[in-house]
């Protein structure tokens, strides 16, 4: 599969073959890298790109079982990803606030000086 210019592959099964997304490549490396060394904005790309693996398998899968599973898990991984976005549009909207008070605040010492 290709998303956003990366290549997605080889998913494991619902009962762990391969486990938590181990065989899932991309064109930057392999996603089993620690999520801790991306940056926020990586880690939301690479949750959708686990979130559509696991949907893709899901399709391909015979019983309603597995099937759910893999859905269940890409549900998972999707709301991983907006729960991400959601704290980037946040952490955002604090440090143009924090910068706002730091003008402010320096404008108000150079009024004082004066």
């Amino acid at each position: 599969m290709v998303r956003n210019g990366s290549y997605v592959r080889g998913f494991g099964s619902a009962q762990g073959k391969q486990g938590s997304g181990a065989g899932v490549e991309s064109k930057a490396g392999t996603l089993g890298r620690s999520f801790k060394s991306l940056t926020p904005e990586e880690r939301v790309q690479r949750y959708r790109e686990m979130a559509d693996a696991a949907f893709l398998k899901a399709q391909r899968l015979k019983t309603p079982e597995q099937r759910a599973e893999y859905l269940n898990l890409a549900a998972a991984w999707h709301a991983l990803a907006r729960d991400m976005e959601t704290d980037i549009r946040s952490l955002t909207q604090l440090e143009a606030s924090q910068e706002r008070l730091r003008k402010s605040a320096n404008q108000e010492e150079d009024r004082d000086l004066l």
